[in-house]
């Protein structure tokens, strides 16, 4: 079989397996056939709401067979699917709707129930619940799909202000799923334990690489790491995508079991055979602990950004020495270190902009054209014709003289937490609207033996407000507006921001302030 390069290729991938199950939930297999028949039902319920080509349908799910799915049935409509963080609220929810122009909503009943006021989260659309689906519909025909559609917009934090909508072509989300089910070798005996939200490309990719391998893939909702163990253990799960919070909290419930005696992970555990981590780099107890427990398990650190989907990976039998690294690019990928100012390659031990060419760069920033014309450019060296368009990373690094790349930080004021991007401003916005606080900042901070990054605001009071009465208010703002995420782990009072020469906040000075305070913190 011809390798798809559209969602709809993928989709035969899957009706070729007929009864053979695919997705799972709850204690639940569904069928590939009976996969296809509810992609069918959605499209069909999408048809009645009036989708056509090119429209957009804005996906608000909870980890569910209507959730994997989703974007199989906009393909089937040539239509564009967005996927919106299931931890968003009510705020964020209507930005994304608005900004993508989504002509229908798609979501469950227990959620639009659980969201205040959903008629103004969603903007007043049309909105379906999934309850309401109708099997049996005859599917609709969409027009000839090419490679070079839009299949998906995934939102993610840019630099400043709220989340930006990142489009990524059917080929693409094919080719993510082709090359990387090729490096960690997936094939139709392994079972994916899918814990992250399809609105994370990581996530997504769990599903889109299941169906090229012809995998299964079960879906769960993290909630503690011993959960996850079990649902390991009874469902003999080979594969398992985290982030580093979540390897932190394994490696933490398995040394416990461990001090308890007679068990054995590698046999506990004895199907599971490859791990991946993005999102942040793997702390080394994490890596230490497999190497000596788990050595059957494959575990590869990868590295990646939403506008380029995966980049870059270590080798599992590199990583014990090459932890420090984001590895090499990825097949069919190139990557470059480059002088942010002219764009030109770097020499090895030089630090410069991580550059991503080939396979997986998306198509842009929807509907923002500056910001697209600032991080999609033409090869630096090749140009446009012979090597096509690169995505500018806005991540530091320098590579060495064997071609492993090291990554330092950010050019901007981007921060990092449990794998999301998060912009700052998205937090100081809702921070200075609380009554009392006079200016605000957010940076992450390193703590806790792991010296995982922890979301760290600084506030400034108003005079005569109330240090106590403002913290409780600031508390309670952000757990109305804000996903659960971009909750802040610690808030500070400060008498003052640092500044720079052009009177902006300089990150750097207020990180620093903030370790001197602190000592629990730091790098």
């Amino acid at each position: 079989m011809a390798d798809p390069s559209t969602l709809l290729g993928l989709l035969a991938r899957i009706a070729d397996r007929g009864d053979t199950p695919f997705v799972g939930f709850r204690d639940r297999w569904w069928s590939s056939a009976e996969c296809v028949a509810r992609v069918d039902a959605l499209a069909s319920a999408l048809t009645e709401r009036g989708v056509r080509p090119g429209d957009r349908v804005a996906f608000w799910l909870d980890k569910g067979l209507d959730d994997a799915l989703a974007l199989f049935a906009t393909a089937r409509l040539a239509a564009v699917g967005v996927q919106i963080n299931p931890r968003f609220k009510a705020t964020q929810i209507r930005h994304v709707c608005d900004d993508s122009e989504a002509k229908v909503c798609v979501t469950s009943a227990a959620k639009r129930q659980a969201l205040a006021l959903s008629d103004s989260a969603f903007g007043g659309r049309p909105v379906i619940e999934v309850e309401g689906l109708q099997p049996g519909r005859t599917p609709p025909v969409a027009k000839a799909l090419r490679p070079e559609d839009p299949a998906v917009i995934l939102y993610t934090s840019g630099s400043t202000g709220r989340p930006k909508g990142i489009v990524q072509s059917h080929q693409s989300l094919c080719d993510g799923a082709r090359i990387v089910a090729g490096y960690l070798g997936l094939r139709p005996d392994d079972v994916l334990l899918a814990t992250l939200p399809t609105s994370f490309d990581y996530g997504l990719n769990q599903y889109l690489g299941a169906a090229w391998a012809g995998a299964r893939v079960l879906g769960h909702s993290y909630f503690t790491a011993g959960d996850l163990l079990r649902r390991m253990e009874a469902y003999g799960v080979t594969g398992l995508a985290g982030v580093p919070e979540i390897w932190v909290e394994m490696v933490n419930a398995l040394e416990s079991r461990l001090a308890l005696g007679g068990w054995d992970p590698a046999e506990s555990l004895e199907n599971w055979r490859y791990a991946t981590n993005s999102g942040g780099r793997l702390p080394a107890r994490v890596v230490e602990f497999f190497l000596e427990h788990l050595p059957q398990v494959q575990f590869f650190s990868m590295y990646g950004l939403t506008e380029a989907f995966r980049s870059s990976f270590v080798p599992p039998e590199q990583l014990g020495a090459r932890m420090a690294t984001i590895g090499k690019a990825m097949p069919e990928v190139e990557l470059l270190v480059v002088d942010p100012q002219t764009g030109r390659p770097v020499a090895p031990g030089q630090l410069g902009e991580i550059v991503h060419c080939g396979a997986c760069v998306a198509d842009g920033y929807w509907k923002h054209p500056e910001a697209t014309a600032e991080r999609f450019r033409p090869h630096p060296v090749k140009g446009e014709a012979e090597g096509g368009m690169c995505v500018w990373s806005g991540d530091l690094g320098y590579r060495d003289q064997d071609g492993w790349i090291t990554l330092v930080g950010r050019r901007d004021a981007q921060l990092k937490i449990g794998g999301y991007r998060v912009s700052p401003d998205e937090v100081t916005e809702v921070l200075r609207s609380v009554p009392g606080v006079a200016t605000s900042a957010a940076t992450t901070l390193r703590r806790g033996s792991d010296r995982l990054p922890a979301l760290c605001v600084a506030l400034v009071l108003r005079q005569g407000a109330d240090m106590e009465t403002v913290h409780d208010a600031v508390v309670a703002m952000c757990r109305r507006e804000l996903p659960s995420y971009l909750m802040p782990a610690e808030i500070h009072f400060v008498d003052r921001l640092p500044l720079n020469a052009n009177e902006k906040l300089d990150y750097l000075a207020l990180r620093t302030m903030l370790e001197d305070r602190f000592p629990e913190f730091g790098a």
